[in-house]
């Protein structure tokens, strides 16, 4: 069985990642010396991952702590904000081989943890024999999932798996989350969440916020919260099929209020870790003055993409935002991301623009008070958006 720490090498001392909350630290030299800590309780027991890190780039981690493997397009829902616009399998995703000859060279690359998403993951027909091989090798596995299965036999299998975490989405109410991903489809997920639940699988939610359901989130706690350990409230991505409702986005305002009102929401229910205001992505962020590296992120500074045809990109928006964000893809690499992440002049220049972003959010006085901030991805959505705007900024929108 693995150890829940991982202790991975770098040029400043080494990442510690947590296999049970999936969550990192990094630590200097002197901290690893004097005792591994971590929220501080002391790690007696740990895996350590050696790396050759002498002659490294000196300003980023030694490789992503996660890739998001997007492993096809297809899915069985129509979802109106879906970000990628699923439903079809694109006729270049990776074989079977292809996946797995990935996943080797992510661990040969010292990656901790990959989510696999879609589309929808689990209609790809070797979609066990993926997750169990990821297991196998060693990574914390996550799956993002629609929960909505023809095949019930897909909850037996995900179970056997003992994955870290499966994801899906309660949008809301039973109207408003049937409005978005169809018909029947919330009563359909919900019954495959307890079912999950009732195998014991580790679970999240995800709602993505927009100017119809976010009054919902009480609703959406008091419906799941008993099945859940984590869930996440963010704002909808104007890409793929989302910008045809873009006019349905929340406002700024609106989202401030949500912020507002989620503060005291969360206080009520202390046993779930409820995430909102950007959390996430400040958490998974390069914040100043942290070990000499680049400030950014998290796309490109602490999480990549590889999308089904194994083309990368720092993030997972990027490549419906522009296909000129690509950076490469991995079967070109040798199955390897170690080149493209740390020489690539285009990812550099992708974290100069999140350095830029970041830097200027700042300098905002409603950062943190009102905004939780990191709209890298909106900010590049507005320089490929005729409107030029950013409807969730308020400073520089």
């Amino acid at each position: 069985m693995s150890e829940r720490f991982v202790l991975r090498d770098e040029v400043f001392g080494g990442t510690l990642y947590d296999r049970r909350l999936l969550r990192h630290t990094f630590l200097t030299r002197g901290e690893i010396e004097r005792g591994i800590r971590s929220n501080g309780d002391v790690v007696e027991n740990y895996e350590h991952w050696q790396a050759e890190t002498g002659n490294l780039p000196k300003d980023i981690i030694y490789s992503p702590v996660r890739v998001y493997f997007e492993a096809t397009k297809m899915c069985n829902l129509q979802c109106k904000h879906c970000f990628n616009s699923s439903g079809s399998r694109d006729k270049d995703e990776l074989t079977t081989q292809e996946v797995f000859e990935s996943l080797r060279g992510m661990r040969q690359n010292h990656v901790f943890d990959v989510r696999f998403t879609g589309g929808e993951f689990t209609l790809r027909p070797d979609w066990f024999e993926i997750l169990a091989l990821a297991k196998e090798l060693g990574f914390a596995v996550s799956l993002n999932t629609n929960c909505v299965y023809r095949d019930k036999s897909v909850i037996d299998r995900l179970a056997e798996l003992n994955l870290d975490q499966v994801t899906t989405s309660i949008d809301g109410s039973r109207e408003r989350h049937d409005d978005i991903r169809g018909e029947g489809n919330y009563d359909r997920t919900m019954e495959t969440l307890k079912e999950l639940h009732r195998r014991g699988v580790v679970l999240r939610t995800n709602t993505v916020l927009t100017g119809e359901n976010d009054d919902d989130m009480e609703n959406v706690i008091q419906s799941v919260g008993e099945y859940i350990s984590e869930m996440n409230f963010f704002h909808m991505r104007l890409t793929g099929r989302a910008k045809e409702i873009q006019d349905g986005a929340i406002t700024y305002n609106r989202l401030r209020q949500f912020n507002d009102r989620a503060i005291d929401i969360v206080r009520r229910y202390p046993d779930i870790n409820i995430m909102f205001g950007s959390y996430v992505a400040r958490i998974n962020s390069i914040r100043m003055n942290e070990l000499g590296l680049k400030i950014g992120g998290p796309d490109g500074f602490t999480r990549f993409n590889l999308t089904p045809d194994g083309s990368m990109y720092a993030g997972g928006y990027a490549p419906y935002i522009d296909s000129k964000l690509k950076l490469g893809n991995i079967k070109e690499e040798s199955y390897s991301m170690l080149n493209v992440w740390r020489y690539s002049e285009k990812l550099n220049e992708f974290r100069g623009f999140s350095n830029e972003v970041v830097a200027r959010c700042l300098s905002c006085p409603e950062l943190l008070v009102h905004c939780g901030g990191m709209n890298v991805e909106m900010e590049l959505i507005k320089l490929n958006s005729i409107q030029g705007k950013n409807p969730y900024c308020i400073m520089f929108g």
